[in-house]
C-alpha cells in the first residue's frame, strides 16, 4: 500500500491575478477578465512542482491567497 507525505504552499492571488483583472456582479460571481499571458504564473507553479512528484490535492481560498494543499508517494527502499 501506498504510503505519502503531504506540505502546504500559500500562492499570493494578486501575484497572480492583479485585482484590476477581476469583475463582480452583485451576487458574489466574479471572473477573470482580459488578463494578459492568462493564467501563466500559476501553470508555472503547478508544473514545477509537478516535475516534483508533487500532486495537487486541494486548493482553498483563504483571505486573499490560494492555501494549496500537495501529496507525493514515498519512494522506499527495500532490503532483502
Amino acid at each position: 500500500m501506498p504510503r505519502w507525505k503531504y506540505k502546504t504552499t500559500i500562492i499570493d492571488l494578486d501575484a497572480i491575478v492583479p485585482p484590476e483583472f477581476i469583475e463582480c456582479d452583485e451576487k458574489g460571481f466574479c471572473e477573470v477578465t482580459g488578463l494578459p499571458g492568462g493564467m501563466d504564473h500559476f501553470k508555472g507553479v503547478l508544473d514545477t512542482e509537478g516535475e516534483s512528484e508533487w500532486e495537487l490535492i486541494q486548493v482553498q481560498n483563504h483571505g486573499g491567497k490560494l492555501l494549496c494543499f500537495w501529496k507525493k508517494e514515498v519512494k522506499e527502499a527495500f532490503v532483502s
